[in-house]
């Protein structure tokens, strides 16, 4: 492979041989650890309770002497002291933005605070990703998710404004709308899922519209938030005439991207790209979601993320459950020197999944589902429907003896108690109780739900 052309964004930054990479994270570890054992109350708790030495962190490598937070541990943070927990750090009127991650009905929903200085770094980082993929300044970008608290608002709007122009709003409109607007207006690059762009073609073709004709000026398309088979980004590049390529983002990440694809693309020559991670900001680790210990190059394990800026709301040493695949820099002919994630392969390592945005946690619909004592089984499924788009539906049976109207009631009370919990309409329907498996041995785990869209987007077909 040659080097490449490349879209530079950050001169400096992008320009660190590894070595600087390294020691560059060191100060900023060290300036961190030191801040917040002196300013934050929980992170100054947890890391006395442990018995941690501050002034053994001394370089990157000394991050392993923090313990790992997770997501239940700022749950109850912020339950003790509402509305941000302790973890925020700063006096809350410093805090100028807030994102709030999904969850079941404001269960399990962390809520983040950034401060000026964090908006600005927030909106940064999701401009690299933008220029990187190929965002010039007088291109127009847009985003194909709705305004809310989520991570995705303000730091789209900054990201698209510092690179580009004109990021208009099409996530509350129905697809149709969203075609038609940017017919009107223009579109030189946007982001989407890749269930999303995968509805958005086949609409296309329902309506006649061929993309090459009705935006000839579309210069790629950013997506994430589900993994891709290879032959759908090959499918999909050719189908919108433009390149396809990927970012890695979340509300944990200073809800922003914290690894993109360079000018390569999510594929190149028929392989996965590289998302390379910023770690100009931010310390990732990856380790065995067991153990906790690293795992090596190119073996799968759980990100795990450390803030080097940020000041609200910070994370150090947080387990993401975000399954990753990690590479040295090396991998990517582009010359970056920071490591990168395989592109297309990010998962959970629990059993959370998402569709049409919303997180979905299997465990506690369960917990939902079983609550109605009439319901003997059921199986949920994602798929790719007949519109192209990621759809979800449950299938479920009751025991014997339930009378006809209180099985019509149950669908009905399934369908808006679901709708109610994950903002996700689900297609319920009353099956026999032989059209389900029934798990009764001790020695097999219960696999009531399956995502069928990676099947869906590979082939071009409802599943």
């Amino acid at each position: 492979m040659t080097v490449m052309t490349r879209n530079v964004y950050l001169p400096r930054l992008e320009g660190l041989s590894r070595e600087e990479i390294d020691a560059l994270q060191g100060r900023k570890l060290v300036r961190q650890v030191r801040r917040l054992h002196a300013t934050n109350p929980f992170y100054r708790r947890l890391w006395d309770a442990a018995g941690v030495d501050i002034d053994t962190i001394r370089t990157r490598a000394d991050v392993n002497r923090l313990p790992f937070t997770s997501k239940r541990d700022f749950m109850a943070d912020q339950a003790a002291e509402p509305p941000y927990g302790s973890r925020l750090g700063v006096p809350a009127v410093e805090v100028g933005e807030i994102t709030e991650t999904s969850g079941t009905s404001g269960k399990g929903r962390e809520l983040h605070g950034h401060t000026v200085q964090d908006m600005h770094l927030r909106g940064q980082m999701t401009a690299v990703a933008w220029a990187w993929a190929g965002l010039q300044r007088d291109d127009i970008g847009i985003f194909h998710i709705p305004a809310s608290n989520s991570a995705s608002l303000y730091t789209m709007l900054r990201g698209i404004r510092a690179v580009g122009r004109l990021p208009y709003l099409v996530g509350h409109l129905g697809f149709e709308e969203r075609l038609d607007l940017m017919r009107r207006l223009g579109v030189n690059a946007m982001y989407a899922t890749p269930s999303g762009l995968n509805g958005m073609a086949a609409l296309c073709d329902k309506l006649g519209i061929v993309p090459a004709d009705a935006f000839p000026d579309l210069k790629f398309v950013v997506v994430s938030a589900e993994s891709w088979p290879v032959e759908w980004v090959e499918r999909m590049q050719d189908y919108w005439h433009t390149k396809i390529t990927e970012v890695y983002g979340s509300t944990q990440l200073n809800a922003a991207f914290g690894a993109a694809c360079c000018e390569r693309g999510a594929v190149a020559d028929g392989q996965r790209g590289n998302l390379h991670m910023f770690e100009w900001t931010q310390l990732y680790e990856v380790v065995d979601p067991e153990t906790g210990e690293p795992v090596g190059p190119g073996e799968p394990g759980e990100l795990v993320i450390t803030h080097l800026d940020k000041q609200a709301s910070p994370l150090v040493r947080y387990r993401s459950a975000d399954r990753v695949t990690r590479h040295p820099y090396g991998r990517c002919a582009c010359g970056r020197q920071y490591d990168v994630i395989e592109a297309g392969t990010i998962g959970r390592v629990d059993d959370m999944f998402k569709v049409k945005g919303q997180s979905i946690w299997p465990s506690e619909l369960e917990s939902l589902i079983f609550s109605h004592a009439e319901v003997d089984e059921f199986q949920a499924r994602a798929y790719i429907g007949a519109k192209g788009r990621d759809e979800i539906e449950l299938r479920f049976s009751v025991h014997h003896g339930t009378g006809n109207q209180r099985q019509a009631q149950l669908v009905d009370d399934l369908r808006r108690k679901l709708k109610e919990v994950t903002d996700v309409t689900f297609a319920v329907s009353l099956v026999q109780a032989d059209d389900l498996p029934h798990f009764t041995s001790p020695d097999k785990k219960a696999r009531r739900w399956s995502d069928d869209r990676h099947t869906g987007l590979a082939t071009g077909v409802a599943s």
